[in-house]
């Protein structure tokens, strides 16, 4: 194994050796890879072997559709992206670290930790060493406020929509640590959700505790978010290919993929797999562009019937994907979480999301939907069922 490579292990101390490693390439030092230890295989085989030609942290995509990539960010990309995010959210703070720090929105609290000289609040629970719940996050949560009168600073943190979604149900079903939980997160002066789209429930769910939501756009290759709230950072600029890509261009684009030269990420300009448009003067998502298929010969959003079924009272989760159908050329398939609507039903639904009186769908119903480390579904391990 290559000596870029820092493989992290689950849990606060893996974080903390990782927070090591990436002060001395911020300090213009060294290098480094950080690896998932549960994903190595994978993650090491896109890494590679030579060594970056600036400093620079190495990180591998999700993989939610296939194979990872491993994505070089230089320390200059880094700091504009830290540099603009602490603009955009009214100074430095502590941040409450409760992603990998494998993935950029977990990095992300650590860089802009470190370039303000602040400790983060590292969970004990990262990259699933515990579950997140009310009584896992509670006393960090805690200590992330303390510490922000302590310094006189603001507090921060970034999640994702399954572990918010997870902490609002728990309360409402009277779990008292989770509600205690969302009462801290009131007090934070912003928290961060992207990785995926947040639901208009879920967001209302939030505000209702008086929680100060900020959605936020962003990959791997753009540093993590570099869209809050569906307003640029200051010099990212967005635009739409013909067929409604997203792409972002700036200082706080990642320099390569390691496998090779790619069209998609060059000269600051990332190509994103993601659709999306300008709504009132702001970046509003549609899905990825392998979430727009052909069925029957008509184009069919795949996000748009998710939306429709979650409309349904007794669905606890959803996730629609696509397979091959030799009828219709593609087909859409639901996979749903503690349904109990018929077939039938579910599909007479998604008709009515598309425009159409029926439409072939598959339904696979599931205890629960796989998720990759990072909160993302894991798209991948759908498909495969």
């Amino acid at each position: 194994m290559s000596d870029l490579v820092l493989l992290v292990e689950p849990g606060s101390t893996g974080a903390e050796k990782a927070l090591a490693r990436v002060h001395d390439v911020l300090a213009g030092t060294s290098s480094v890879a950080l690896i998932a230890k549960e994903n190595q295989d994978a993650a090491i085989a896109a890494v590679g072997a030579d060594l970056p030609s600036t400093p620079s942290i190495v990180l591998t995509t999700s993989g939610s559709s296939g194979l990872p990539r491993a994505v070089e960010l230089p320390v200059i990309a880094l700091r504009a992206s830290a540099e603009r995010a602490t603009t955009r959210l009214g100074g430095p703070g502590v941040w409450f670290t409760a992603l990998p720090v494998t993935g950029a929105g977990g990095l992300n609290t650590v860089v802009r930790s470190l370039l303000n000289d602040v400790h983060p609040v590292l969970w004990p629970g990262l990259a699933g060493a515990a579950h997140f719940d009310g009584e896992a996050v509670l006393p960090s949560l805690r200590e992330t406020r303390a510490r922000a009168r302590a310094h006189g600073i603001r507090c921060y943190t970034s999640l994702v929509p399954t572990q918010v979604a997870r902490l609002v149900a728990h309360a409402r079903a009277g779990d008292i640590a989770a509600v205690d939980a969302l009462g801290e997160l009131a007090h934070f002066d912003a928290v961060l959700v992207g990785a995926d789209a947040l639901d208009d429930e879920l967001r209302n769910s939030m505000r209702a505790y008086e929680i100060n939501v900020i959605t936020t756009y962003g990959a791997t290759e753009t540093c993590g978010g570099c869209v809050f709230d569906g307003t640029p950072l200051p010099d990212v600029q967005i635009d739409f290919m013909d067929n409604g890509r997203i792409v972002v261009s700036g200082p706080l684009v990642a320099a390569r993929y390691r496998d090779g030269e790619s069209e998609s990420l060059r000269d600051q300009r990332w190509i994103s797999n993601d659709l999306g448009r300008l709504h009132l003067g702001r970046l509003q998502l549609i899905g990825r562009i392998d979430d727009v298929i052909k069925v029957g010969g008509q184009s069919v959003a795949l996000p748009l019937i998710a939306e429709q079924l979650r409309g349904l009272a007794d669905l606890k989760d959803i996730a629609v994907l696509s397979r091959p159908d030799t009828e219709w050329g593609q087909v859409p398939v639901a996979y749903v979480v503690d349904c109990e609507q018929e077939d039938a039903t579910l599909r007479r639904f998604a008709a009515a999301a598309v425009g159409r009186t029926s439409i072939p769908m598959d339904v696979v119903r599931l205890d629960a939907l796989p998720l990759l480390p990072n909160g993302k579904v894991d798209r991948q391990h759908l498909l495969e069922r």
